[in-house]
Parts: C-alpha cells; structure tokens; sequence
C-alpha cells in the first residue's frame, strides 16, 4: 500500500495544473439520493482536490482523506478558504472518521489504487444508515485517433504502463460492490488542451517517468510529434469519458 501511496510524490503539482476537473452537472445524479448542500460528504483519495472542490461549491462539509503528503498538502493550500473543508491524513482503508457521520462517500479517479474488500468495510462503518457511495472514474477515449496514438507511444516507452487501472473492473466486478441499489452513468466531455497542458497531463500520471530525465524527453518528443498532426488553433480537441456508479452498499 506504502508503494501506491508514493506514486505520486512529485506530481501534485502537474496534478493541480493540468488533471481534468469535475462538471457541476454530475451533481444532479446526486440529488436522486437525498442528497442536498446539507448531506456531510467524505472524498476518499482526494488528491489535489478537484473532486472535493466541487461538493465545496455546492455548500457541503467535506472530509478529504488523502494518505499522500504532497497531494494532500496542494489540497490544503487550494482550498483553505473553504470554511467547510476538512483535511484528514488517512486512506481508504482507515480513514480515521468517525463511525456513522458520513452521508456519501465519494472516489474520483482513485478507487484502483484501493484494497477494494477492506476499503468497503471502512466506508460501510463511516457512512450512516442509507449512506451512498459513488465512484467516478473519466479516461480518454482510446478509440480517437489522437489517444490511440498517444496509447501505442505510452505502450511503447513506458514499460510499467498497462493501461488505465480502472479498465479491469467490469460492471460485473463494480456490482459486487453495491447493494444493487445502483445506477451506472455514461458522460462524454470535451476539453481543449495544447501542448503545455497536454504535457502537464502525461506528467501528472503514476507510470510517467521523471521530468528533466533522459526518458521523459524522449516521450515529450513523440507526444509533440502526434500533437502536431492534429491541433488546430494551436490545440486539440479531444473527448474524455466519464463512468460514475452510484448507489448503496
């Protein structure tokens, strides 16, 4: 677990920059469960806190567990102004919350890194009676020519890199998870990136290797290379999707 944790130690600087954020319109898949700028919110692997920022807009207290200094402490820095933000050093497995204060429990882009079995245990104890669980994970959508390009360089190069994690778990394996009080979404969003950002993006990663070395200059490289077959005003256009389940475990 020690060794996830640390993946992203140096990184929570391109993180904050460059990682896609979450849409305000998520929320209303929220409210078909009671949910309300009232409902007391955990974010568990929290990051930078994109996830949490959100729910922060909405009004809601948020509890942001993240186990991994740097992240947490990028979190802490972007959203101390929330009167409402509460940064707890814990991962999922042992959040250190309290038993039974949690309305919705929510995982952006991390549940893969988790003990899934032990991490459920822990968010059954936190949340209350009905509490609610979603897990939202968005990716690039592979089929485009750009990303498939962008794929077959990251396969090519990075020898740690096997893909997205969040690709091995099925709608068969996320079910297993919930109570089968659960709605799977489907979203696609579009975002402009250039290549500062595009960059930023692919550095951000777990798998990527260290900025100003030898491999990262070379990957930089091919990235430029693809990315100017297809940019058009200097940028891309390129689609991400985005899967949430959310229900009752």
């Amino acid at each position: 677990m020690n060794q996830n944790i640390n993946k992203f130690s140096d990184k929570a600087d391109n993180y904050a920059k460059y990682r896609q954020g979450y849409s305000g319109d998520i929320l209303e898949y929220f409210s078909e469960y009671g949910f309300s700028s009232n409902s007391i919110v955990a974010d568990i692997g929290s990051g930078t806190g994109k996830l949490a920022k959100l729910f922060l807009e909405n009004g809601n207290t948020v509890y942001a567990v993240e186990p991994n200094n740097d992240m947490r402490n990028m979190a802490d820095k972007s959203l101390n102004g929330f009167e409402n933000f509460i940064s707890i050093n814990g991962s999922a497995e042992n959040t250190t919350l309290q038993s039974d204060t949690i309305d919705f429990v929510v995982v952006g882009q991390a549940f893969h890194w988790f003990d899934a079995p032990k991490a459920l245990v822990e968010f059954k104890r936190i949340l209350r009676k009905n509490g609610v669980l979603a897990i939202i994970w968005y990716h690039r959508k592979t089929d485009a020519p750009f990303w498939k390009e962008y794929e077959n360089i990251l396969k090519g190069n990075i020898p740690e890199y096997k893909g997205s994690n969040h690709r091995n778990f099925t709608d068969e394996t996320m079910e297993k998870y919930f109570s089968g009080d659960y709605k799977k979404i489907e979203k696609i969003y579009s975002r402009e990136l250039d290549f500062v950002e595009l960059l930023g993006s692919f550095s951000s990663s777990s798998y990527t290797p260290k900025e100003d070395t030898i491999e990262h200059r070379k990957i930089s490289k091919l990235l430029n290379s693809i990315f100017i077959k297809y940019l058009k005003n200097n940028k891309i256009i390129s689609d991400f999707g985005m899967e949430i389940y959310i229900g009752r475990i």
